[in-house]
Formats: C-alpha cells, structure tokens, sequence
C-alpha cells in the first residue's frame, strides 16, 4: 500500500533529494555534499570517481543502503546471500568500496561490519530511492505484479536521471512507500515501531508493515506471497508458530490460510493490532 503526502511538500521534499548536475567542480562538489569551495581539489577526484561508478558498484551501495535501514548488523556472509554472489567475491568488493571511500569495514574480532561512509550512504540512498519509485510506476501504471516490478526496475535503473525521476515522483502523485511497502529515501520514513514476523505468538493480530529488501531478493518467496495476497496492510490472525522451526501459520482477513518458514518471516516487518 503506497502512501501519499500534499504536492506542494511532496515536490519540495523531492527538490531536496535529487540535484541537477552543474559543470563547475565546485557546484558539483557542493551539490553532492562533498565540501566547501576550498575543497574543490579533492571534491573533484571524488565527484570523478562517482560518476565512473560501475552499476555493480552501484548495486552493491544500494543493497548494504537498504539492508543497514533495517538496523540489523551487516557482514561479508550476509550482503553476499543476499546479492547471491559468492563470499570471496563479495570481500574483494568491498575492499575496493572501502579503498574507494564508500564503506567502512570495522573489525569486531571474529568479523567485519559493513558500514557506509557519507559518500557511499548518499550513493545508495539515491540508487533506493530511484529503484523504489520506478517499482512504484510499474505496479501501480502498467500494473506488473511486484515480483515482476523488483527485476524489472534493476533492469531500467540506468536509464533514469534526475529529471525523469522528478517527472515520475510528480506523476505518481509523490509517493511515500514502494508496493512492498518499504520507505522510498527521503520522502517516506523507515517504521520501527512494530517487530518480524518471526518473533509473534499464536493469538496475536498483526498488520502486514512491510516486505523487507531481503524479502524481495527472495523471488521465491515473493511469489508466494503475492499468490497468497500478503501485502503491506493486510492483517493477519496468527493461528500457529512451530517454535523448533519458527514457522508461521497464519489466517489473513480474505480468510486464506498461509504457512511461512520461520527464516522468511524473519524478513516481514508487521505491527500489532490491538
């Protein structure tokens, strides 16, 4: 369920998030947050780097964007299941992001958390934000189901700049939230107020929050859920939880009855209902 704010904020919470690109190093190096005038030497290298950013590197800022938004703590293992990339390959990249100035790897002894520098948070911020409006666009005007909309949208990201984003944000009306219910940046915020759906009880009411990034990266999954009308906003009565396996049976208001593993109700966020 997308959510809508007036057109006159919506427009300028919009202008404050995507920038026309200027010519002069110093523009561009104030636009993109990097320093002041008395910077422009270094800001150049930085703003010249971004721009030859490779759409994998891209990629890789925007899933380590969405998958820290969910206040969980990244490492090399997790990013890499969720990219379905192989470990190795995923620590090579990011010593390249960190190298880079994207990332920060901290040690925390047995591991290394993955945390985004300013340059790398606003990278991926604005990679989130363009991939959840275009899903937005395709769910909603060429009516795609939401499984279809996530591929298709990582296939039509490139082709977008900031002037089609802004003709699109004003089109769909400046929504808050993609169709898997998940903040777009800097318009929507990030709902902490609820918890998974692996941590309910059997009895309790709940309201579908939203299908996480890791949900979605899951096709599988999300075309389960869509076959069986889990959305952002329906409400579901919890029948059953199979505390060995965590497993989920639940009933939602249509009356359908659905049985979710307890590793993939750990991605769906939900707050109760009294």
């Amino acid at each position: 369920m997308v959510a809508f704010r007036g057109y006159g904020e919506g427009r300028r919470a919009f202008a404050s998030c995507v920038a026309v690109p200027r010519t002069s190093a110093v523009s561009a190096a104030t636009d993109h947050g990097i320093g002041n005038a008395q910077e422009v030497g270094g800001a150049h290298a930085q703003v010249t780097r971004r721009r030859a950013l490779s759409p994998a590197v891209e990629h890789y800022l925007q899933a380590i964007y969405a998958l820290t938004a969910e206040r969980k703590v990244l490492i090399g293992a997790r990013l890499a299941e969720h990219l379905r990339v192989s470990a190795p390959s995923v620590t090579q990249t990011l010593h390249r992001l960190e190298r880079d100035g994207y990332v920060i790897l901290i040690d925390r002894g047995d591991r290394k958390e993955i945390q985004l520098t300013p340059t790398g948070h606003e990278i991926g911020e604005a990679s989130t934000r363009k991939h959840r409006l275009i899903e937005t666009w395709l769910v909603r005007d060429l009516k795609l189901s939401t499984t279809e909309a996530h591929e298709a949208a990582e296939r039509l990201e490139a082709g977008f700049d900031e002037l089609l984003l802004s003709r699109l944000f004003e089109a769909l009306g400046q929504p808050l939230a993609c169709p898997h219910g998940n903040p777009i940046p800097g318009w929507g915020v990030i709902d902490h107020d609820g918890g998974y759906l692996d941590r309910v009880l059997a009895g309790d009411r709940v309201v579908i929050g939203r299908i996480t990034e890791e949900a979605e990266a899951d096709l599988d999954l999300l075309t389960y859920l869509e076959r069986n009308g889990i959305f952002p906003g329906v409400n579901l009565e919890i029948m059953a939880v199979d505390r060995r396996s965590g497993a989920v049976t639940a009933r939602s208001e249509r009356g359908t009855e659905i049985r979710i593993e307890g590793r993939s109700a750990a991605l769906i966020y939900v707050r109760s209902i009294a």
